[in-house]
């Protein structure tokens, strides 16, 4: 018997355990249910704040530079390749005409020398086919182009 009322009296303990292990359960419980759960959210809004003024000032340097852009567009000028290529086509015609005429001057003292001897030969040769044809007008010319001393 005395194990039996060992027995009996561990099993008195435990369900006095027992017991006050539910109505701390219950307790808690009931804490628990009344409890209000309040969500903190400052972090995040911390970290979206800080994402919200970066993309900011990223949208900000953005407009500047296509401010820029803009600005620099609207000053240039752009001219069509039709354009460009008529330009410069007339530049290379206008250097060679200009290298032609400078060429044709600078051999003007060369011609001007060939037609010289070109109206030579011809005035030379027109004088001895009419003095072929009159000597006796040859005759007379060489008494001109002797010279005749004084006396």
């Amino acid at each position: 018997m005395a194990k039996l009322d060992e027995i009996a009296e561990l099993l008195t303990e435990e369900i006095k355990e027992f017991e006050n292990s539910i109505s701390r359960l219950e307790e808690l419980h009931a804490f628990l249910r009344n409890y209000i759960i309040k969500p903190d959210t400052s972090d995040i809004d911390f970290i979206l704040r800080q994402y919200n003024d970066h993309q900011k000032k990223a949208i900000d340097d953005q407009h500047k530079l296509m401010a820029n852009v803009v600005y620099y567009i609207k000053k240039s000028m752009t001219f069509p390749k039709w354009a460009t290529r008529l330009f410069f086509s007339l530049l290379v015609i206008i250097f060679l005409v200009l290298g032609y005429s400078v060429y044709k001057v600078s051999r003007i003292p060369e011609i001007k020398q060939e037609a010289y001897g070109q109206g030579e030969e011809k005035a030379v040769g027109h004088f001895m086919a009419f003095f072929e044809a009159n000597p006796e007008a040859s005759e007379l010319y060489k008494k001109w182009r002797e010279p005749q001393s004084k006396k």
